[in-house]
């Protein structure tokens, strides 16, 4: 059997262990320089450590807020004062006419001869699109552009009240009409070119798009004025129920919301830094001959929010444009004697998607056969929806020619008359003249 050890000795063999732990732990404290002996930490300095990064983040965060408020502010400053001293420099030759309850409408006139041309912008957009088609048409009639309310250099629509009318806001006549709505456009186009500025008559009107389809509005109310239509790239009232409402969900879910962010840009200043930096075209940029002034003045345009307003404006109110010009077309047909032209490209928009395209063809095509079916359609070889300031030459021949046409008529009417009048007198000459005789004879 194997001897047990007393107790005692294990105890020993223990307390042995421990002091040999207890000198190599003194051995290693001498041993350790002075600087590797751990220091104890003083709680007063973790204090002030958190103090100094507590407030280095607070200084971070005022220099950002700051820096956001310089951004916030400053562009936009600079954006206004800038839109103060190019409107004098830019805006284009013409008048500012009173429509009634003091708001103006920009209206240029040039040339002479009847019948007058008048020319109506697409839309969204300023009188600018017809500068290269302008002065081409003035060299043998007098032509007319003008801006739409709120676009350009025209004031946007007022909400009138007058002492004489009353305050209720539905007393005054021009109120009945909503505004950036065909109903308004074609009463403002009434009284700017008949009773602020009396152009004379009559009218040929010549639109693009949203000009095409107040151009037609305008001639079914006021048909006595005008004597002809030619109607570009023309915006349809069934439109939006081409291919599934394709149309409609592109102009409410992208083309209003790409419009309000540019407005938005335009309020914050931003628009003008990426003019500048070229990330932003003008909407007239693809075409090369237009002037550098019509270049600064579209600029200037986009950097306008009350410009882009009117735009967002007209878009949005599209819906109330169609339902009331399906209205109109239901009370009454265009007539007989007024002429009827529509200039087509055969060409799609390279901007847009095939679907859109095709559907904009579709509406425009049940224009022109349910419609018009007299009508003349001209389709420009190589030409799509930029007609004005891609192909302005296209445009310019077919007013032309309606021009020429109506005077001709004109001429060998006003012949005939002037044949009969003198047929007459020289028979009621020969009358008084034999009457005298027989009277002398007696």
């Amino acid at each position: 059997m194997p001897i047990q050890q007393p107790c005692s000795t294990m105890v020993e063999v223990r307390n042995r262990k421990n002091k040999d732990k207890k000198l190599s732990v003194e051995h290693t404290q001498k041993v350790l320089p002075e600087d590797d002996k751990p220091k104890k930490i003083n709680k007063t300095k973790i204090g002030k450590l958190k103090e100094h990064q507590t407030k280095s983040s607070t200084r971070y965060f005022l220099a950002a807020c700051k820096c956001f408020l310089i951004v916030l502010i400053v562009p936009p400053f600079l954006n206004y004062a800038a839109l103060q001293r190019e409107a004098s420099v830019l805006q284009p030759e013409g008048t500012l006419y009173d429509v009634g309850w003091g708001q103006k409408l920009f209206l240029s006139c040039k040339g002479n001869g009847a019948p007058t041309v008048v020319m109506d912008s697409p839309t969204g957009m300023n009188s600018d699109v017809w500068s290269l088609i302008f002065d081409k048409v003035a060299k043998y009639s007098k032509v007319c552009i003008y801006d739409r309310a709120g676009l350009g250099f025209s004031d946007r629509p007022h909400s009138n009240t007058t002492d004489v009318d009353g305050t209720d806001s539905k007393s005054n006549i021009r109120n009945k009409w909503q505004p950036f709505t065909a109903e308004r456009m074609v009463e403002d186009l009434h009284q700017l070119i008949t009773r602020s500025s009396d152009q004379p008559q009559p009218f040929l009107l010549v639109g693009a798009e949203l000009g095409a389809l107040i151009a037609q509005f305008y001639t079914r109310m006021f048909e006595s004025e005008v004597m002809g239509m030619i109607l570009i790239n023309p915006l349809s009232d069934d439109l939006f129920y081409q291919d599934q409402g394709i149309w409609l969900h592109n102009w409410y879910g992208h083309m209003v919301p790409s419009f309000q962010t540019v407005q938005l840009g335009a309020a914050l200043g931003i628009t003008r830094f990426c003019l500048m930096l070229g990330y932003l075209q003008h909407p007239m940029y693809m075409s090369q001959s237009i002037s550098e002034d019509t270049v600064k003045r579209q600029k200037y345009l986009m950097c306008h929010p009350r410009h882009l307003s009117s735009v967002v404006d007209e878009h949005h109110f599209m819906n109330e444009t169609f339902s009331q010009f399906r209205t109109v077309k239901m009370m009454k047909n265009i007539a007989s004697n007024i002429s009827v032209t529509v200039i087509s490209g055969n060409y799609y928009d390279e901007q847009m998607p095939g679907p859109l395209n095709k559907a904009w063809a579709k509406s425009e095509q049940n224009l022109v056969t349910n419609i018009y079916p007299q009508s003349q359609h001209i389709v420009i070889n190589g030409g799509d929806r930029h007609l004005l300031y891609q192909k302005p030459d296209t445009i310019v021949e077919p007013i032309r020619k309606a021009v020429k046409q109506w005077r001709d008529k004109n001429v060998t009417k006003n012949s005939n008359k002037s044949k009969n009048s003198n047929n007459s007198k020289n028979s009621n000459n020969s009358k008084n003249s034999n009457n005298d005789m027989k009277s002398r004879h007696s």
